[in-house]
């Protein structure tokens, strides 16, 4: 069986795509890019310039768990490397990962050190959101005692982000995949709650440094972002502290982004978006990138279907 399975996802980032290959150490792990229905041309480019890397080709567009839990179920790396497009490493360090994750059995899901190109540490290990630490977050605007990225030695935390995520498949068999109801946002979240709860650890794993491009896919659509990363965040609340506990946690987290607007100069484009983070953590009114996929989908079947 191979050690590592990596997979990543894709859609209409071709040079991010082929940036983070060219990095990619593919003799030290199996490497599957699962496209999801691009038109950049990125799945040609990958066939061309990588041969050796397993494409798997969708004509249709699905949601951030649902294209991983494809690329889970194709694969049998006793780990399983979850990977956005827009990062890349000098080391990945897959060597050191895997023994890592050999020598800690009870370790589900581990972390790399995440940053920005130019060097500096992005956050990317948190407590779990629950009411109690949302309203924490609130008292403190985020600034303290939620955030658990730092340090150089590996230590426990309750999640790291999707965005470089290496998972024990023996864990997911365990526990299941990704809840495919989130289109993009908190499925990492809610599977490491699920990991927790089973007894399985997280660790945090600044032994291996990945850069993160952050894509500019969703970027662009900013309130679509905003209103599907609310979607995700209610159903999250709902489904792991029901109703009442939800409504804590989006009224303490939504007070964060009202307080950040309220004193953010108005010109700046910050305030608009703090304002609808605000506004979507009472209520989620408009489409989010799910619609966006399915009017996509929809389109192409018409096409298909003519």
């Amino acid at each position: 069986m191979t050690d590592l399975s990596v997979s990543i996802v894709n859609t209409n980032s071709r040079e991010l795509l082929l940036a983070c290959l060219d990095t990619l150490p593919r003799d030290a792990a199996e490497i599957v890019v699962l496209d999801n229905a691009s038109e950049d041309g990125s799945a040609e480019a990958v066939r061309d310039r990588f041969p050796d890397v397993r494409l798997l080709q969708q004509d249709f567009r699905a949601g951030f768990g649902a294209n991983h839990n494809a690329v889970i179920r194709a694969t049998e790396g006793r780990y399983v490397y979850v990977l956005n497009e827009d990062t890349t490493a000098g080391d990945w360090a897959f060597d050191r990962i895997v023994a890592y994750l050999d020598a800690h059995p009870r370790v589900a899901a581990l972390g790399p050190r995440l940053v920005y190109p130019g060097g500096r540490l992005q956050d990317s290990a948190w407590r779990f959101p629950t009411p109690l630490v949302s309203a924490l977050g609130l008292l403190t605007l985020g600034k303290l005692g939620v955030k658990q990225s730092g340090g150089e030695r590996p230590h426990a935390v309750d999640w790291v982000m999707g965005a470089a995520l290496v998972l024990r498949r023996e864990a997911l068999t365990e526990v299941g995949l990704f809840d495919e109801e989130f289109f993009l946002y908190s499925e990492e979240v809610d599977l490491q709650f699920r990991l927790r709860q089973a007894g399985w650890e997280v660790r945090y794993f600044p032994d291996a440094t990945v850069v993160h491009h952050e894509s500019q896919f969703s970027a662009e659509i900013p309130e679509r972002r905003i209103n599907e990363m609310w979607r995700s965040r209610h159903r999250y609340w709902h489904k792991h502290h029901g109703a009442a506990g939800a409504r804590v946690a989006a009224l303490a987290t939504g007070g964060q982004y009202a307080v950040r607007a309220a004193v953010a100069p108005l010109a700046q484009r910050s305030s608009r978006r703090m304002a609808l983070h605000a506004r979507d953590s009472w209520r989620v009114s408009g489409p989010g990138l799910r619609e966006l996929a399915d009017e996509w989908n929809g389109r192409e079947g018409a096409r298909t279907r003519s």
